[in-house]
């Protein structure tokens, strides 16, 4: 019998956590190309500009191993109040001094609140989300993420051509105005979680160590891919040379990572990760070899640096929805928390690292020569995927009798869910 599943928006929380997200990742979204931009204008060079973005994520990675704690100590609504009140309160000091080192220590304090912010995020929907539509909601989740990329970090070339830096560098503390989203949105996910603080107290969670292992090729996976984007996202403005340009590229870039985070997370409900993951690869790996022939001019051709965007965009984007909801597949329910965190640092070291790596590949050499590098990466990483085992410890095991026969009896409630998610018959409506 066919039931009706309920929309994934109108689930308890949901809406409160898309506003929420909204506003928290406009203010990041404005701030990461302008903020390296705003420490060149003070006289720092091209490894000073990635490591504004490198501090960033350092720091991100940091407070994303603390949330727990945190959660522990303060409950749902006061810690997600306290990320976004980190993450938008230093922009204002940050206008007001453009030396590396004032620049560096703002974004620090900006980075303690955006792992707050991430990993609450990615464990609330994974919480609130509807049976069996995991994906779907994940998808949502994605999309209200990429939407202020697609707006405001495209607009940045154009708004720092026209604005003072200092003026649009204050309109960072954006992510304050979603302090009236935090109690409803805390109150909904500690009603759907067994304990008050957060469902990671819950008996049966594996090893942190446990859950790694079965987790690491998609961790690989985001890593690697997000190192691309994160340098794209800071040093579109450096190699593109016209700001016309420059804001195409990134408008192009996020508009495709917007509509492919939607788009794999619906998919991800239906179909398996692997196949969805090696072609979004192969499309990475083409983007940055479009991107890395067009760089190599002083003046990059418009058809190929775009193209190239936007198919490294959609893998970008579409990577990170396949990415999450196959590793909340694989570590099972009670490590929601776990693969929340884990998840968040490798995409936010993929992108402090993919912004330090660019950033010393132009230095020393060339952008194009960078982008090569990170091309023949992804090349790599998508011979592995396509040659990964079903039965791979980093890949769900099929559905199939032959599969459940290999696996413990945990893994199989896990595997048995997954089948009913991927059912023909889920072929409602995209939200």
């Amino acid at each position: 019998m066919t039931r009706t599943k309920p929309s994934v928006i109108t689930a308890p929380g949901m809406a409160h956590l898309l506003l929420l997200v909204l506003f928290c990742f406009s203010g990041f979204a404005l701030l990461l190309p302008v903020s390296p931009q705003w420490a060149v204008h003070g006289g720092a060079d091209e490894f000073g500009a990635g490591l504004v973005t490198a501090v960033l994520m350092a720091t991100t990675v940091l407070a994303q191993l603390l949330v727990k704690a945190a959660l522990h100590r303060l409950g749902w609504p006061r810690t997600l109040a306290l990320g976004a009140l980190l993450l938008g309160l230093p922009t204002p000091l940050q206008a007001l001094d453009d030396s590396l080192w004032a620049v560096l220590a703002t974004t620090a304090l900006r980075g303690l609140g955006f792992g707050i912010v991430t990993v609450c995020g990615s464990t609330a929907v994974a919480i609130i989300a509807p049976r069996g539509r995991q994906g779907a909601a994940i998808g949502v989740y994605g999309l209200a993420i990429a939407l202020p990329q697609m707006v405001l970090a495209p607009a940045a070339p154009a708004l720092t051509a026209a604005l003072a830096l200092p003026t649009i560098i204050a309109c960072g503390a954006l992510p304050v105005l979603a302090l009236p989203f935090t109690r409803a949105l805390g109150r909904a996910v500690e009603t759907r979680t067994e304990a008050p603080a957060s469902e990671q107290t819950s008996a049966g969670a594996a090893p942190a160590s446990t859950v790694l292992r079965r987790i690491l090729l998609p961790l690989i996976t985001l890593l690697l891919v997000t190192s691309a984007g994160g340098a794209v996202l800071t040093f579109t403005p450096q190699f593109a040379g016209r700001p016309a340009l420059a804001a195409s590229a990134l408008f192009l870039f996020t508009a495709g990572a917007a509509a492919a985070r939607w788009g794999c997370g619906v998919l991800a409900d239906r179909f398996p990760p692997r196949p969805l993951t090696c072609t979004l690869l192969a499309a990475a790996c083409a983007g940055l070899t479009l991107v890395t022939v067009a760089v190599r001019s002083g003046r990059p051709p418009v058809t190929g640096l775009l193209g190239g965007l936007v198919l490294l965009g959609a893998a970008y984007g579409g990577l990170q929805s396949i990415t999450l909801v196959q590793a909340l597949d694989q570590a099972g329910t009670e490590n929601r928390h776990t693969t929340s965190v884990a998840w968040n640092i490798g995409y936010d070291s993929g992108t402090g690292l993919g912004s330090l790596v660019l950033g010393l590949a132009a230095q020393i050499a060339t952008f194009s020569t960078g982008f090569g590098a990170m091309s023949g990466a992804l090349a790599l990483l998508a011979v592995v995927v396509m040659s990964a085992g079903n039965r791979s410890p980093n890949e769900p095991a099929e559905d199939s009798a032959e599969a459940a026969d290999a696996a413990d009896a945990a893994d199989t409630a896990d595997a048995a869910d997954r089948t009913t998610r991927r059912l023909p018959s889920d072929c409602e409506g995209l939200l």
